[in-house]
């Protein structure tokens, strides 16, 4: 039979499928018609007789094992070659297509190649189907025995088209393990490339992210003292003006820290704490020069003058975005925990305990040095004075904390 223009029918369900073998075999020159199961290619058969038919095995209404039977029953067609094609490889399904009277077969998936070599070979097959006794074989398949009924040279056939099969299917497996190995390499090449570049780039990120958290630091930490040395800077001021207290606020500061940390107060609370105390005495700075520095007892209206300088130094401060609450301590720490201070009359824990502590600690230093209207009273007389007014007057934890230092010999008044 000529291969050239050859009329094959295609049996196939797939309609995805069959357009792809009507591709191929029209691209080699061959008229194609297509049928949609087995029964409808039966007919189409019957009726316009092709040179080869090629059709599918698992289908509806009628199997390729059926079709392919009909043919052989058929009179007409009986010597149409026959090509199954199959997704299945079970070789008993092989067996059922020999017992059918199939030529040859292909398994799916198939290339361009193969299925052109099927093709060729079963339309060259010169010789007549009848040609030579059937032959009644019995296969073993494990411990099953399966009969098999063929001519010698559909079972030749048959076992060639298994063996290229087979080698296809081997060279199919091959490239694409070949491809695979290929694409294993190339991702993990790939994969390597795009760590080291996520590597180095976090790497840079995390240089950047440093450098800037340094310069940042840097930048508070530099504001930090501006800020520090401002208000120093401003207590000293206060200070130069009143020469009889010149120091106090830093003394004062300096036991401050000492009983908060017999308190166990935070780093973080002992700085807050050192601050106040330079500052708590900054309202001064709008008193006259001569009520600070009067030698005698001040008057009424000079003393109540005198108070305004918790609430003004409260003011003054309440501005400047500290850390810690400063402008809250200076303001409260006249305040007395029976409500007996000012400017506000605070009770209990409603004053700071930072502002409890600065209480403590300006009453003894003020009592143990000389000031403008009297001579130091001495330290004994200041402890008498604030344990007469613990749990009174003053926070009687922060009074037993400042006992406890003093007689662990750990702060000792000085002399102004």
């Amino acid at each position: 039979m000529n291969q050239d223009g050859a009329y094959v029918l295609v049996v196939e369900d797939s309609s995805i499928q069959a357009e792809m073998l009507r591709r191929i075999l029209v691209d080699d020159g061959h008229q194609v018609t297509l049928a949609h199961d087995g029964r409808e290619g039966l007919q189409m058969a019957r009726a316009e007789r092709p040179d080869l038919i090629i059709s599918d095995i698992t289908m509806p209404v009628m199997d390729g094992f059926a079709l392919c039977r009909a043919i052989r029953d058929d009179a007409a067609l009986c010597q149409t070659p026959v090509i199954l094609l199959t997704a299945m490889s079970d070789v008993r399904d092989i067996l059922r297509g020999l017992n059918a009277g199939a030529d040859t077969y292909l398994t799916k998936p198939y290339d361009r190649d193969a299925l052109r070599g099927r093709v060729r070979s079963a339309l060259d097959r010169s010789a007549p189907r009848a040609a030579g006794p059937a032959l009644d074989l019995t296969a073993w398949i494990g411990d099953e025995a399966f009969e098999v009924r063929a001519g010698a040279q559909q079972i030749l056939d048959l076992l060639l088209s298994t063996y290229c099969n087979a080698m296809e299917q081997n060279r199919l497996l091959q490239s694409t393990q070949d491809q695979l190995t290929l694409l294993n390499s190339q991702l993990q090449a790939e994969v390597e490339r795009k760590s080291a570049a996520l590597l180095e780039h976090e790497r840079k990120l995390g240089a950047e992210r440093e450098k800037l958290l340094r310069k940042e630091a840097d930048h508070f930490r530099r504001l930090h003292n501006t800020l520090i040395e401002s208000v120093t800077a401003l207590a000293s001021t206060v200070e130069r003006r009143d020469p009889y207290t010149s120091g106090h606020q830093q003394r004062v500061a300096t036991l401050a820290v000492l009983i908060g940390k017999e308190l166990a107060l935070s780093e973080f609370e002992l700085e807050g704490l050192q601050l106040a105390g330079v500052v708590h005495d900054v309202g001064k700075i709008r008193i006259p020069a001569e009520i600070l520095a009067k030698p005698g007892r001040l008057d009424e209206f000079e003393y109540g003058f005198i108070k305004t300088h918790a609430q003004v130094g409260y003011e003054i401060l309440k501005n400047i975005n500290f850390p810690w609450p400063i402008a809250e301590i200076v303001g409260q720490h006249h305040e007395r925990l029976d409500g007996s201070g000012y400017p506000k009359g605070l009770r209990g824990d409603d004053i700071l305990l930072q502002a409890r502590i600065l209480a403590v600690a300006d009453v003894v230093e003020s009592m143990s040095t000389t000031r403008p209207y009297r001579r130091a009273l001495g330290v004994e007389v200041a402890i008498e004075e604030i344990q007469r007014g613990a749990g009174v007057k003053f926070d009687p934890e922060v009074v037993a904390a400042f006992l406890r230092i003093h007689q662990n010999g750990l702060w000792a008044p000085e002399v102004a």
